[in-house]
């Protein structure tokens, strides 16, 4: 078939069989709509470092404090919390 092909190809000058091209087609006179600007959305920033680092370093310090004092009343009876849990 391939060979028939060329064949016509050549009687006719090598036009036949080959697609012919779409010309362009007319512009269409639809309005494009516009388009939407989105707005840049607003980051809302955290508290600063310097807030975070005090109260953590605030709970950090309750904390040891607390833990001391458990000590204290665990081993030697003394204390603000827990004075009474000598285990002795």
């Amino acid at each position: 078939m391939a060979a028939r092909r060329r064949a016509a190809a050549k009687a006719s000058g090598g036009t036949t069989g080959r697609r012919k091209g779409k010309g362009a087609k007319p512009a269409k006179n639809k309005k494009k709509k516009a388009l939407k600007v989105k707005k840049d959305k607003v980051i809302k920033p955290g508290p600063p470092v310097e807030v975070v680092l005090c109260i953590v370093t605030g709970l950090m310090l309750i904390v040891a404090l607390v833990l001391i004092d458990y000590s204290n009343g665990s081993q030697f009876g003394e204390g603000m919390l827990f004075a009474d849990h000598y285990q002795g």
